[in-house]
């Protein structure tokens, strides 16, 4: 495939992909959950266990973020 061939593939979209949308949609919601599980563990803990494993309680919104994007690229 020449360059020329290459991009006029990767720009010529069929058009919206619901099943492509839906599996990103449920990645979200799934990743949100288990930020929030993660979150709440966290929070449970006492100082000395967070100081051991090298986080302080202002850092636990850090750690376990919680994106909402729907976009393809998974970070």
């Amino acid at each position: 495939m020449t360059t020329l061939d290459h991009i006029a593939h990767e720009t010529g979209r069929d058009g919206f992909n619901l099943l492509g949308f839906a599996g990103r949609a449920l990645r979200v919601v799934f990743h949100a959950m288990r930020m929030r599980s993660d979150r709440a563990a966290l929070h449970a803990m006492p100082d000395h266990q967070l100081k051991d494993i090298g986080i302080g309680r202002s850092q636990i919104e850090h750690y376990t973020p919680v994106r909402f994007t729907l976009s393809g690229k998974d970070a």
